[in-house]
């Protein structure tokens, strides 16, 4: 044999070689070259090239189910030739291959050894001439089937070679490729066009795993070469397919068979799979974790163990750089919530110093329309004349209408405590939302020419601690304000659900958006971008009252991808009990005059409150402080005390615990400009008995007084 041809590393181009040398040396009919699959036992199937001999080039592959037959079974136990010169009268010759091929009187079959091995074998047909065999030319085929053995190795040894260099190739690039690839969706982009470069694998998946939620999530389906966008995030619970046989076990499964193979596992086949009938899975694996599956599948051919080794070594890099990419999404997740609580605090920091500001003003102006209320109510009992009532009455009006102002300033910061929390049905108060506001999104979405469309998705939800009316308005300043980002028509969706120990209520619209500019100044009070017509408070108080009840706000925006509002609340651990109303409403009665103390730094109210106790018949002491009002008190008999609760140095609160402290019988009534922002466990804290909330009608103090003296009698 030549040393080129013992040197040609081509398999087929040596295989071509070696048949024109058979031919050449026995001069049959027709020749052929089986090859077995690998180094395994005899009983293997073989691949067979048979050619005629004007058409060396032409191989056609055969696969045969055995080699079982006793002609061929001989020559593989022997690892000697075996021939025929009568084939249709040798018992040992397989019938089916005679009935399939053309008829031919006589054949013979040279196996092909390497490394004390059958790898395969040559045959040589002869159609009509009977053909009889001396030792000379058996034992020089057998030579040229030795050094075709030897050749063959060598062809396959180098090939093996070559795919393990672009293996590691492969994985080389494969890794430098995906270094700092942190987007999960390009990171699948990458590692399957790296994956189709080596291995025949038009379609394909890559999945990701949640081991908290054991479910699998389609990150890159591919067809028949092309991405599957209706596959994507799809997701598999485990238990479903061979993928979870993988990641399980984790480790590479490989089938010729999917639907047989899944039944035999136990499992519910997955339905792309079933389109194919050879896979080929391997489990990303990282440290401990496994962060998902790498699948591939054909319909055309079985899939190796070489195709599993390669596959195996890319989805041990895939699993490292899935998980490095999830840690990012985490981590820049995390920074993501840091700064919106960050946000949220600031926002809240913002209006606490608005209410703060808020809260004195409220003070100071309740202390004069105190004096005026009073002092204008205490007239209209004395004068008759009509036009002087009449005055009297515009002052009073007025003098309320101011204090009404100051209520809702109160209101805004969201610092009342004058209403208990209660439990309330989230859903409900959406469905009312919708109720009062279905004027703006009907009616008048109408008379402008627009289509709006209202939808619910309501989930069962548990009742959260809160206010029903504020509750209430907040969902309507987001509703409005998403209409009126609707401009040109759309839908405003709002939904709720349950996740976990927090209800989620989510006001989605597909409006106009917002900037990240507007997105950071959204809750700011004052700011608006509806001109003059808005005035920058509607998410302000919003704002306010999630805040207060203890929730939180965020907000998702792009201009021209509309806006989603997601107020999140916490599900009380227990029922809230409803609390007393911290201040009485009792109505006008007959009572016994009361020795009254009157404490209040603030010369107006103190005298104003003096006149209307003198003209209820009530006797009264006035103090101008604190340390005074203790003073009188111990020294005095009193049946009630009046007291004011900002004052400098000795305050409302340290006069009505010492009061209490010398008499727990003696009413303390708490007369200030901050009641609705006390809870009614101070109250009880400091031992008052009743708040009354500046500025005062004459009507309520008597009343009031009147009420205690009865509770107290």
């Amino acid at each position: 044999m030549s040393r080129s041809l013992t040197s040609t590393l081509d398999l087929p181009a040596l295989l071509r070689q070696f048949l024109r040398r058979v031919q050449r040396v026995l001069g049959s009919d027709s020749v052929g070259v089986w090859l077995c699959d690998d180094a395994s036992p005899w009983m293997r199937a073989v691949v067979g090239y048979r050619v005629p001999p004007d058409r060396l080039d032409a191989f056609r592959q055969v696969r045969l189910s055995s080699v079982e037959h006793a002609f061929y079974a001989e020559a593989f136990r022997s690892k000697r030739p075996v021939y025929s010169s009568e084939v249709g009268d040798d018992p040992r010759m397989p019938r089916e291959l005679l009935d399939d091929l053309t008829w031919h009187r006589s054949e013979i079959f040279v196996p092909i050894v390497a490394r004390d091995v059958v790898i395969g074998g040559f045959i040589a047909v002869w159609w009509i001439e009977r053909r009889e065999f001396v030792a000379g030319e058996l034992a020089l085929m057998e030579a040229v089937a030795g050094q075709a053995g030897a050749a063959i190795e060598n062809a396959r040894l180098f090939s093996d070679n070559r795919r393990r260099l672009e293996e590691l190739s492969l994985l080389y690039e494969l890794s430098q490729a995906v270094t700092g690839q942190l987007d999960r969706d390009a990171l699948a982009a990458t590692i399957y066009r790296q994956l189709a470069r080596v291995l025949d694998a038009p379609t394909a998946g890559i999945l990701g795993y949640d081991e908290t939620r054991e479910e699998f999530e389609v990150i890159l389906g591919i067809q028949d070469g092309a991405p599957e966008e209706e596959q994507a995030g799809r997701r598999l619970p485990l238990g479903e397919g061979l993928i979870s046989r993988a990641a399980v076990l984790r480790q590479p499964i490989r089938v010729d068979d999917y639907a047989e193979a899944c039944r035999r596992a136990g499992v519910t086949p997955v339905d792309v799979g079933l389109r194919h009938r050879y896979w080929l899975g391997a489990p990303m694996v990282a440290g401990d974790e496994v962060v998902g599956v790498i699948v591939v599948c054909s319909s055309a051919r079985a899939f190796t163990e070489a195709d599993e080794r390669l596959l195996s070594n890319i989805a041990g890099l895939a699993g490292l750089a899935f998980r490095s990419a999830r840690l990012y999404e985490d981590r820049l997740r995390a920074y993501s919530e840091l700064v919106a609580a960050q946000d949220h605090l600031v926002r809240a920091d913002k209006l606490r110093a608005l209410g703060e500001m808020a809260s004195g003003v409220a003070h100071d102006f309740n202390n004069l329309l105190t004096s005026i209320v009073g002092r204008a109510q205490m007239l209209l009992e004395r004068v008759q004349e009509p036009r002087f009532r009449q005055w009297l009455q515009v002052i009073e009006r007025a003098a309320l209408d101011g204090a009404r102002t100051v209520r809702r300033l109160q209101e805004f910061t969201r610092i009342r405590r004058d209403q208990s929390f209660v439990g309330v049905d989230l859903n409900e108060v959406v469905r009312e939302a919708i109720e009062v506001t279905q004027f703006r999104w009907t009616d008048d979405a109408v008379s402008r020419g627009l289509e709006l469309v209202v939808a619910t998705a309501l989930a069962p939800l548990p009742s959260i601690s809160g206010d029903p009316a504020e509750l209430r308005e907040a969902l309507t300043n987001l509703i409005l304000n998403a209409v009126d980002a609707m401009s040109s028509g759309g839908t405003l969706t709002l939904g709720t659900r349950l996740d976990g120990d927090v209800v989620v209520l989510t006001v989605a619209d597909t409006g106009e958006g917002m900037t990240d500019e507007v997105k950071r100044r959204l809750f700011e009070p004052f700011f608006t971008t509806k001109g003059p017509k808005g005035t920058g408070l509607g998410l302000s108080m919003t704002f306010g009252i999630v805040s207060r009840h203890g929730g939180r706000i965020e907000v998702e925006s792009e201009p021209g991808k509309g806006t989603q509002f997601h107020l999140r609340f916490p599900v009380p651990a227990s029922p809230l009990t409803d609390l007393p109303a911290p201040a009485p409403r009792g109505v006008a009665a007959e009572t016994e005059p009361a020795r009254c103390l009157v404490v209040d730094d603030e010369e107006l109210v103190r005298e104003m409150l003096g006149d209307v106790l003198a003209h209820g018949g009530h006797s009264v002491v006035l103090a101008g402080g604190g340390s005074e009002a203790i003073e009188r008190f111990k020294a005095e008999p009193f049946d009630l005390v009046l007291t004011d609760l900002g004052m400098p140095g000795v305050t409302g609160w340290q006069v009505a615990r010492a009061c209490k402290d010398a008499r727990p019988d003696v009413p303390v009534l708490l007369v200030t400009g901050w009641g609705v922002e006390l809870s009614s466990e101070e109250l009880a804290t400091h031992g008052v008995d009743a708040v009354l909330s500046k500025p005062l009608k004459a009507d309520q103090v008597l009343n009031a007084v009147a009420s205690l003296r009865r509770k107290h009698a």
